[in-house]
Order: structure tokens, then sequence, then C-alpha cells
């Protein structure tokens, strides 16, 4: 009786682990999939191959379509790039302007937080380690953002 317990309790386990690594590798083409239509206007090639790629035009509207594609996605490009431009600007402002009212280690922390979690790249385009002590925005000494 141990035994056939046993091997219900290995045969339920088995397949509850089958199922969660399944649902896990769904979960994530799914997610994958909807993520690849907002990467999709990152570049002004991706802007033009995704939209012929939903529209799934016929040859004679390739044609008279194209330019149009085209002329936006060099726009939405420009927009794109200039957006990123101003916001550094202005985070350089910010900084500028805020700097002098903190102490080395506020501004570490600032700093931080500009580079991301993982901290600012190296020459070589690898990310490092956060701050000694740093942990997520909950931790103690930190205050969370307001909403």
């Amino acid at each position: 009786m141990k035994k056939y317990t046993l091997k219900i309790i290995l045969v339920l386990t088995g397949t509850l682990l089958i199922g969660f690594a399944l649902g896990m590798l769904t979960s994530a083409q799914i997610r994958n999939a909807h993520i690849k239509k907002f990467r999709s206007f990152s570049s002004a090639d991706r802007f033009v191959f995704w939209t012929l790629h939903i529209l799934d035009p016929t040859p004679e509207q390739r044609e008279k379509i194209l330019p149009v594609i085209r002329k936006y996605a060099a726009e939405n490009n420009k927009l794109r790039e200039e957006y990123r431009e101003d916001f550094i600007d202005l985070m350089k402002n910010f900084k500028k302007d805020l700097y002098p009212y903190l102490t080395d280690e506020q501004k570490q922390r600032i700093e931080h937080m500009s580079h991301g979690p993982q901290g600012p790249k190296d020459h070589q385009g690898r990310r490092g380690s956060p701050p000694p002590g740093r942990g997520p925005a909950h931790a103690p000494g930190m205050v969370p953002c307001p909403r």
C-alpha cells in the first residue's frame, strides 16, 4: 500500500511540474508575440517590414503604398530619435540643478537609477553590479516614488 501511495504522489507531482513548465513556455511565447508588435516600430526598416507584413498587400498595392510607408517610417524614426535626445537633455539639466543639494551617496543613487538596476554599462556594453548596499526601491533608506 505504501509503494502504491508513493507512485501516485510521484505521478501527480510529475504531472504538476510538466504542466507548470508547459504553462510557463506558453505564457512566454504569448508575451513575446505581443512585445514583438511594440518593437516592430523601433527602426525605419522594421516599421516598413511589419506594416507590409500586417497589410499583406497585392503586388500592385505594394508598389503604390511602399513610398507612403517609407515616408512615415522615416518620420517615426526621426520622432523617436528627437524624443530620446530631448529626454537625455532633460535628465542632464535635472541632475545639474539637483546635484548641488545632494550628498555623494544620494548622487550615487540617482546615477544607479539612471542606469537601471544593473548599473551603468562599461566600455564593452556590459552591465556592472549595483552600488553596494543598494537593493530594490523598497529597501530601507529608499523612499518610494509618489503616485
